[in-house]
């Protein structure tokens, strides 16, 4: 009996342990209170932490969500190498008034000192009165080390504890990113106070081979989110370089991929939206081709795609008119395609779209099989035939054989 007793709170405690997940937010990783990397992990009954480079301010939160959280007493106060600390728990339910102080990593020299391979240990046997230490760590002077940088992004959660690092190659400093998508920033020892993005000038993207001169936190605030040039989609094994002394970017190689999206025609013919009645539909044995069939059809519209997350238009702005059995080239973030001929009404309209993915073009040609002015007057017109020969989309109008891009075969 005695024994089961003795089984019963040993499994009792095992498992008040591991009721809770404890993680450790703080600067050394860019405050992430839900980072796998930094969650105490019981090891032979003990809840610890290995840190490879360990400093600055922290707080231990609970379930990867900042509230409750523990913090200090007072500011200033915190754990030494060797030390233990009673930490201050609180539910944080009303911001600042009853949030702890950050607690801090205490370090006996003057200046930029960290520890490296560090480890922590988490005494949570009452869970309102966590208990901290410090039970290893090697001393360094940070500020003679020679500066880290890294990338950090959507494509890693925007976790700059965890971001790759720039790494020498020859000289030159560089990183693979297995997935580069989305937006990014480069930071410097993978915290926020440094960092680079989006250049304060241009405002362009990222584009494959191109250097590109980023934009730096200053005085303005910290630069946009980075872009890649191409917006249809991102790079599969990514290979980017860093000149620190221009801050130049370079995405060197990789190899590109598309998002998977819808392509959408909005106008003033449905009010603007991206629905099913807008959605273009892939042409069957055409790559990279799409097309939109409407009963009727008229005024301004534009070429999106996704749910406004990229727009096609006109180049040249109301200068530039479309006009049925007429190719378009279309511009990324072009302006509103206009009508050549506003007061007209087109029916038994086909809208056929061509994409150039990897060089952001797009063409775009429009039939319809009858037009209509706005009183009603029906104006002879020969009639559009459409076919599909061997695969292909061949559209006669005139005795003119076009292909579904538009040009005269």
């Amino acid at each position: 009996m005695k024994k089961l007793f003795t089984f019963a709170i040993a499994l009792m405690t095992a498992l008040a342990i591991n009721a809770t997940d404890y993680f450790f937010a703080g600067a050394a990783n860019g405050w992430s209170n839900n980072n796998d990397a930094w969650k105490f992990v019981e090891v032979e009954g003990v809840l610890t932490l290995e840190v490879a480079d360990l400093y600055g301010d922290f707080k231990v939160t609970e379930n990867g969500a900042w509230h409750p959280q523990h913090g200090a007493a007072a500011a200033g106060e915190g754990v030494a190498l060797g030390g233990t600390y009673n930490l201050v728990k609180c539910d944080d339910s009303e911001g600042d008034k009853d949030a702890p102080a950050n607690c801090t990593i205490l370090i006996p020299n003057e200046g930029d000192w960290r520890y490296k391979n560090a480890k922590l240990e988490l005494d949570a046997s009452d869970p309102d009165h966590l208990i901290i230490a410090l039970v290893a760590g090697t001393l360094y002077d940070h500020s003679v080390a020679p500066k880290t940088y890294q990338i950090v992004g959507a494509f890693n959660g925007w976790d700059a504890s965890g971001a790759p690092s720039f790494e020498d190659v020859n000289g030159v400093l560089t990183v693979t990113v297995e997935d580069l998508n989305g937006t990014f920033k480069i930071i410097e020892e993978h915290a926020w106070t440094n960092q680079w993005a989006t250049n304060w000038e241009t405002g362009a993207g990222l584009a494959l081979g191109v250097p590109y001169v980023l934009g730096a936190k200053g005085d303005a605030g910290e630069p946009e989110n980075l872009a890649l040039a191409n917006p249809f989609g991102g790079y599969k094994n990514a290979v980017l370089t860093l000149d620190i002394e221009n801050f130049i970017l370079t995405l060197v190689s990789g190899d590109f991929y598309v998002t998977q999206a819808d392509w959408y025609v909005p106008g003033t013919w449905q009010n603007w939206k991206c629905n099913e009645s807008s959605k273009m539909d892939p042409v069957f044995g055409e790559e990279n081709t799409y097309e939109l069939l409407l009963a009727e059809f008229s005024g301004d519209f534009k070429v999106v795609y996704g749910d406004w997350a990229v727009e096609f238009g006109s180049a040249k702005g109301a200068d530039e008119k479309w006009d049925v059995d007429t190719e378009m080239a279309l511009s990324f973030r072009g302006d509103n395609l206009y009508p050549a001929h506003p007061t007209t009404q087109y029916e038994d309209v086909t809208i056929t779209l061509v994409v150039d993915y990897e060089n952001v073009a797009a063409t775009l040609f429009i039939t319809a099989e009858n037009i209509i002015s706005s009183v009603g007057t029906v104006e002879l017109q020969a009639k559009s035939i459409k076919r599909i020969e061997n695969g292909q989309v061949i559209i006669e109008n005139n005795g003119v054989r076009y292909n579904a891009a538009g040009i005269a075969q």
